[in-house]
């Protein structure tokens, strides 16, 4: 059996898709039409592109071919050309069925399920089973997974042992995302009393191996009010007859765009912040493993004025998230600006200090 044109996650795979999609439209389709779908920019001047340089065209060349000849397969007599040759050859289907591959992109599209199902089962050692069972309650890919699970026939195993208090929660507030229900609970903040709280549930984020629900609630902060699971007392109640209250549309993108971690803190704005990284390896780390989405190198490791050092940039809004990561690395990071944040990275050391001259 030949492989399907479909199959694969290649370039000339989603030229397929594209191919397929634009002809199903029944109107001539274009080389240069395709290609400017796949690049998304409708104003591409093909005649510019310099034929087998030009950036997946060599991919397209045999995806076009490919896709005509599966169609005709399927449906004979089912494509006609335009007459021209060259860059101004254009393709268009005629058929009745408005899907002749409909079984064959079916047979991919279920094949991927599979493997994704596949993938769920062998990653309960990165999720936690309480989701794993929530997801997949009375299945046999849950049976399997716990099987495999005791005869210790796992393979995927995540370095995080995910057995954080409430952990079993987190599927039904996504359950609660997706379908808008408003929710109650009570919540104690750490050294306050619990209280109650009406609750809609619009955002979940992880940080640091704890999760937090992000949401709006019936007191302040209102907007934005911030839940981590571990907080949560008792049982969670469905409320029916308040409306639910949808995020606007990118709100938590944004919310989180300037900040590490969860926590924008009073009177915080965002600034540059400098790093002076005290040894290659640490530069190198930080190189592959960025503190943050903003930061840049601004100096290579190396001598610089008789010192041995590197420095990055972050463009961020300090908090307790971005002082904690700094720390964690101990000797071998330094702020250098902004002056505020230095001195309260200092303030911790000599605190650090007092505790072991004790």
């Amino acid at each position: 059996m030949s492989k399907s044109i479909f199959a694969g996650g290649s370039i000339r795979t989603s030229f397929v898709y594209i191919i397929y999609e634009e002809l199903m439209k029944r109107q001539f389709v274009t080389y240069a039409g395709v290609l400017s779908k796949y690049l998304d920019n409708s104003k591409l001047d093909f005649n510019k592109v310099v034929l087998g340089e030009g950036r997946g065209y060599g991919q397209l060349r045999k995806a076009f071919p490919e896709v005509v000849q599966a169609i005709e397969n399927a449906c004979p007599v089912s494509i006609v050309d335009n007459g021209k040759r060259g860059k101004g050859r254009a393709y268009r289907y005629i058929g009745e069925s408005d899907d002749p591959l409909a079984e064959e992109r079916k047979a991919i599209e279920q094949k991927s399920v599979e493997d994704f199902a596949a993938f769920c089962k062998a990653s309960a050692g990165i999720l936690p089973m309480s989701w794993f069972s929530f997801f997949f309650e009375n299945t046999q890919i849950l049976l399997d997974a716990n099987r495999e699970s005791k005869e210790g026939a796992s393979y995927i195993k995540s370095g995080l042992d995910q057995i954080l208090t409430n952990i079993h929660l987190l599927p039904i507030f996504y359950r609660a995302i997706t379908d808008r229900q408003v929710l109650r609970f009570n919540y104690q903040p750490f050294g306050q009393d619990q209280f109650s709280l009406t609750f809609h549930p619009q955002f979940l984020k992880e940080y640091n191996g704890r999760w937090f629900v992000f949401g709006e609630a019936d007191r302040e902060p209102f907007r934005a009010f911030n839940v981590p699971l571990d907080r949560i007392i008792g049982e969670i109640s469905p409320v029916n007859d308040v409306d639910y209250i949808p995020a606007e549309k990118g709100f938590y993108q944004n919310y989180f765009k300037s900040i590490i971690g969860v926590t924008h803190e009073e009177g915080a704005k965002v600034e540059q912040v400098v790093i002076r990284t005290k040894s290659e390896y640490q530069h190198g780390l930080l190189l592959t493993k960025p503190l943050h989405q903003s930061q840049q190198e601004m100096l290579p490791f190396g001598e610089h004025g008789g010192q041995q050092y590197g420095e990055i940039s972050l463009t961020i809004e300090p908090n307790r998230e971005l002082r904690g990561k700094i720390l964690l690395y101990g000797e071998y990071l330094e702020v250098v600006q902004p002056t505020s944040l230095r001195l309260q990275i200092k303030e911790v050391i000599m605190k650090q200090l007092q505790s072991y001259e004790k």
